[in-house]
């Protein structure tokens, strides 16, 4: 298939040259505007997986950033025989070597290795060189030179240089600026001559300086002369000079000889390097052109392929199916072409393209054949989808062929062609034929036309041909495995649609298009009278196919508009019943949750009434041994009933729990407690020395408001740490304070006011109503973590499945160290920013599980 002039014909010349543009070295370039189709399905399919690799690297994260990474060939092998490389070969070492480090982190980093295989075991065989770069870089400044810093004799060497100059520059200004020189100088400057430091003397007083001449001016009236003063040091200053080019010589040397010892590095890394650079212009140029994969087909032998045989895998399905869906033609103004759709193979193996001039015929076929040529050389297709098959040849006869230079005709330049395609098509060809049979007698031609198809055919060869030729569409309409196709066009306003219709034959429509121009009637009225009767009714009745075809088309289009419809309907339906399940189900979830945390309620009761059973019976006991006990004997007896009495009302609770009720609440403690709400608590502050482990205090602090037990005295910060419920926290001492009327200490009387406090407290925590956030701005973040820890708490007991923290926004700590707590907590189901009206990023919807 290595033919120039089918690559001009179909315009594949155009397509490598598209590819070479994109890519960012000669070499890749130039195996790019080269680029051949291949024979082998496998080596089909291996192009087309680098392309695809290519293809998901770009969108994952752009292209390989291969820059001008160059051809480092030549000065390797150079260096590997022994030589030294200049500065500038040694740069271009360097960027190289820079272009292969960047490459492998650009592969390796934040994209999935496993699903680019190809590229990765491409750059598997790449080596980078982190020293040998820096080495370069830290050594040669530009092409020209070399830094102080290459090696400590040029540092040395150089500063020497420098102090001989100032030493040189110093004494030459001593001369320069004297008196007694001013008339013998042309100018107060120094100057250099053949690297030494000269001053200019005028020819005249040339005498009354001593030392050597070095140059002459172009009139002659001065002379540069180089003092005797200075002789030695300039001397000195070359011999430097000297040293520091045998030094730069050596470090070149040096360089020279680590990059030969690293040669077979650098060939196999500019051998890969130039490799990736093709396939990622591969997937540059499938990304422009908005490209898909083909799927690639095995030829087969000619004979009749099911349907089950159009969809092959890659793993190379046996057929001979071409299919393209919206196909486009790649060089064509992607704002402008119109997508093709066809098939053709399997039974149907001969396709022939009727309709107008300009209609867009001969684009269709170099639509095929460029696609196939494109797929064959792994270059991804401009298409919807297309099954391209594996083909070993393809041959077209398209254009004006006339030749002045070998004196043929266009007829006979064609028929040269075509000629050769008959000789060399067979199983596994695909031939494009454009106008077939023209440029001479038309029904010589048609004849004519008809045995070429029926030779090629019987070769078992794909055809896809263009025509004028009535005789050829009644042949698609009778031959086996031949099918006509039309170009749609507008009769009405004169112009081509560019649509190719499958199963319908095509009129030239010359008649009525030279109405519309307006060619007199009586002259187109007497060429139809001239035409014989079977091509007129012929045409009729394509003409009454035609229009049945514009009417089952609209018919169609409103059918699909009805489909749509419908379809939208039943999507919109279909997503209804499913949220109205979903949001049944999140009910009964919820209304299981409520069950269950009134279970947990109902024994949670329970407990705090066997405590205060088992504080009655110590009572009791206290009763029986002391006439003066913890309490009265009417007391003791009213506290029993008063248990016994809620009880009865928690068992009643689980058994409307078990039958799916709801927990009662109650405004008050199992030991018939007042709530604290409605009890004025006189305050009394604390200090460090009045405080003892067991202490009962009142702790108020952020949203907490509870009665406390102490369990440390305070630490080095004035924190204690307190138990208030089912809190254990470390709050400030001044959030501390005494309540009157109760007991300070753990071992005082057993009260029953004492004893219920904590279980009272609990009991009515969670029957008082919950606020809907909780607000710690200003807090500090530990501080604010204990606040909202207790406030999930109580949110969760009162049943809320949605609440706010405030946090403000402030420079971010509070926000982000509380949003991190609640997305672990245990009652936390989901978190997100406050919305506008809900504060923004300055408050957090916590949803409650």
């Amino acid at each position: 298939m290595n033919s120039s002039k089918l690559f001009r014909v179909l315009e594949y010349d155009k397509i490598t040259a598209l590819l070479a543009e994109r890519t960012a070295g000669r070499a890749a370039a130039s195996i790019a505007s080269a680029l051949l189709p291949a024979m082998d399905s496998r080596e089909i399919n291996a192009r087309q997986d680098e392309t695809a690799e290519a293809v998901r690297v770009i969108m994952k994260k752009g292209s390989l950033p291969l820059g001008e990474y160059g051809d480092v060939t030549t000065n390797a092998v150079f260096a590997d025989k022994g030589g030294t490389l200049t500065m500038e070969a040694l740069l271009g070492v360097a960027r190289h070597l820079n272009v292969v480090r960047v490459a492998l982190s650009f592969l390796s980093s934040d994209i999935d290795v496993a699903s680019i295989p190809l590229v990765q075991s491409i750059a598997g065989i790449m080596t980078a060189h982190p020293q040998l770069e820096e080495r370069i870089k830290l050594s040669i400044l530009s092409d020209t030179e070399m830094a102080d810093s290459a090696s400590p004799e040029l540092r040395r060497i150089r500063r020497e240089q420098a102090k001989q100059g100032d030493s040189i520059r110093a004494h030459l200004n001593k001369l320069i600026t004297s008196a007694a020189y001013r008339d013998v100088l042309r100018d107060q400057l120094i100057t250099m001559r053949d690297g030494r430091y000269v001053v200019p003397v005028r020819q005249e007083h040339r005498q009354k300086i001593a030392g050597l001449v070095h140059d002459q001016s172009k009139g002659g009236a001065t002379v540069f002369i180089e003092p005797q003063a200075v002789v030695e040091s300039n001397n000195k200053l070359r011999e430097l000079e000297i040293e520091e080019e045998r030094e730069i010589e050596r470090i070149l040397a040096e360089l020279s000889s680590y990059v030969g010892h690293m040669s077979d590095a650098l060939l196999a890394n500019q051998e890969m390097l130039v490799k990736l650079d093709l396939i990622f212009a591969k997937g540059r140029l499938a990304c422009d052109m908005d490209a898909v994969r083909p799927q690639i087909g095995t030829q087969g032998d000619g004979s009749s392929v099911s349907s089950g045989t159009k969809t092959p895998g890659t793993g190379g399905t046996e057929t001979d199916f071409l299919e393209i869906t919206a196909g486009r033609h790649p060089l064509i103004d992607a704002d402008k072409v119109v997508p093709i759709s066809l098939s053709i193979g399997g039974d149907r193996r001969t396709l022939i393209i009727t309709g107008p001039n300009t209609g867009g015929k001969t684009v269709t076929l170099k639509t095929v054949g460029l696609c196939i040529l494109m797929a064959q050389a792994g270059l991804h297709l401009p298409a919807e989808k297309a099954l391209i098959p594996q083909v070993n040849e393809v041959f077209a006869d398209i254009g004006d062929e006339q030749s002045i230079e070998q004196s043929l005709s266009t007829f006979s330049s064609h028929m040269k062609n075509i000629v050769e395609i008959v000789k060399s098509a067979g199983p596994g060809s695909f031939v494009f034929l454009d106008e077939l049979g023209a440029g001479t007698d038309p029904t010589e031609g048609a004849a004519l036309a008809i045995a070429i198809l029926e030779a090629l055919r019987e070769k078992g060869a794909l055809i896809m041909a263009t025509t004028h030729y009535t005789e050829l569409k009644k042949y698609a309409l009778q031959a086996e495995g031949a099918i006509n196709a039309s170009m749609e066009f507008d009769v009405e306003t004169l112009s081509p649609t560019y649509r190719l219709r499958i199963g319908t034959p095509g009129r030239s429509n010359a008649f009525e298009i030279s109405r519309k121009l307006g060619l007199p009637a009586y002259i187109v009225e007497r060429a139809e009278a001239s035409m014989d009767a079977e091509s007129i009714r012929f045409d009729d009745v394509i003409e009454s196919v035609e229009a049945d075809r514009r009417v089952t088309e609209r018919e169609r289009a409103a059918a699909e508009e009805i489909r749509a419809a419908l379809a939208a309907e039943l999507a919109t339906l279909k997503k209804e019943r499913a949220e109205f399940a979903e949001k049944q189900e999140a009910l009964l979830a919820k209304a299981r949750e409520r069950a269950q945390r009134s279970a947990e309620d109902a024994r949670e009761y329970a407990d705090i009434v066997r405590e205060e059973l088992k504080a009655l019976l110590a009572d009791a006991e206290d009763y029986a041994t002391s006439a003066s006990g913890a309490m009265t004997r009417g007391d003791f007896f009213r506290k029993l009933d008063e248990n016994r009495k809620l009880l009865h009302e928690i068992a009643a609770d689980a058994e409307r729990v078990a039958a799916g009720g709801s927990l009662r609440k109650r405004g008050h403690g199992p030991a018939g407690d007042k709530s604290a709400a409605a009890v004025e608590v006189a305050q009394k502050p604390i200090v460090a020395a009045d405080i003892r482990v067991g202490d009962r205090v009142r702790v108020r602090f952020g949203e907490i408001d509870e009665a406390a037990e102490i369990l440390s005295l305070p630490d080095a910060d004035g924190n204690v740490r307190v138990r208030a419920g089912i809190l254990r926290i470390a709050v400030p001492l001044s959030a501390l304070s005494r309540e009157s009327g109760g007991n300070s200490k753990r071992g005082g009387t057993r009260s029953g006011a004492s004893r219920g406090s904590s279980g009272s407290s609990l009991v009515r925590g969670k029957a008082d109503s919950v606020a809907m956030s909780v607000n710690v701005i200003g807090s500090p973040l530990d501080d604010a973590k204990l606040i909202v820890e207790k406030y999930l708490d109580d949110a969760a007991l009162a049943g809320l499945t949605e609440v706010t923290v405030i946090h403000g926004l402030g420079a971010g700590i509070l926000r982000d160290g509380l949003r991190k707590m609640l997305r672990k907590h245990r009652l936390v189901e989901g978190v997100r920013p406050g919305g506008p009206g809900e504060g923004g990023d300055g408050a957090t919807v916590v949803k409650l599980k």
